[in-house]
């Protein structure tokens, strides 16, 4: 068996124009995937070389009918899915909750945890429709770990995890014409890209030190080494594995090093 084998399999990565979700399309390219990618910004200039190679779909996944007209357009283009990626999702500026703003409350769950849950509900109607079906979900360490002055994100993302769960145990099994999915998380701790960009990194040294030291590796991860878990949890090779929230996060769920 190869380690890894996704050539002409149809893949929908949700959230796919930046950070892990645009390495990991870069990774399904190189591995000759029909890759489906939903964003916000698919019009950004670095995503110009890409678009030889897979189809990129305008899509807020807060406006649910946003989800249901791109889905339906998915439906009747590929007929079927193999396999997702749940990637989309949105931070908050740090707040305590008694300060919180409860705009900025739904916004986070509205995208994060309904968005999600709205896009898992298509893509299984999708990929059950064959056998070897898989979908990993985005989660976070702070849906694993309470982080103080991220009540939103926190909650959102441990919200996911347990969507993970219930949906593995929904679709882990052939019934009914239907075929059985296997549906897993990934959980990263502090990556590099994104929030934590170089520029980003630098403006605030304190925060970037604190953002290290609940690691026990005392270092940021790369959306490279998260892609690295996706693909296994995807693949074959994961075959036996359902349900699972894996945490891709330098030791930080192992413990408190700070």
């Amino acid at each position: 068996m190869k380690y890894i084998d996704f050539e002409d399999k149809n893949i929908i990565v949700v959230g796919g124009t930046n950070g892990i979700g645009l390495c990991l399309v870069q990774r399904l390219i190189e591995l000759k995937a029909n890759i489906i990618v939903l964003g916000r910004n698919i019009d950004k200039p670095e995503l110009k070389k890409l678009k030889d190679h897979c189809q990129f779909f305008k899509c807020d996944i807060s406006n649910s009918n946003d989800i249901d007209n791109t889905f339906d357009h998915i439906k009747n283009e590929y007929k079927v899915l193999h396999f997702a990626v749940n990637n989309a999702g949105i931070t908050a500026p740090y707040s305590n909750i008694s300060e919180l703003d409860i705009i900025q409350w739904k916004k986070i769950i509205d995208t994060n945890l309904t968005g999600t849950a709205h896009c898992l509900k298509r893509e299984i109607q999708l990929i059950s429709q064959s056998k070897g079906g898989a979908i990993v979900n985005i989660s976070s360490c702070a849906g694993l770990q309470a982080l103080r002055m991220q009540a939103a994100y926190s909650v959102s993302k441990a919200a996911i995890n347990m969507l993970t769960q219930v949906a593995a145990i929904e679709c882990a099994v052939d019934h009914d014409n239907v075929h059985a999915i296997r549906v897993n998380a990934v959980a990263p701790g502090p990556i590099l890209g994104g929030m934590n960009n170089e520029e980003n990194l630098r403006k605030n040294p304190e925060r970037t030190e604190r953002k290290l030291s609940i690691t026990a590796m005392k270092k940021f991860g790369t959306a490279d080494e998260v892609a690295n878990s996706v693909l296994w949890l995807l693949s074959q090779q994961s075959s036996y594995t359902t349900g699972v929230i894996l945490p891709i996060d330098g030791g930080f769920n192992s413990g408190k090093f700070n």
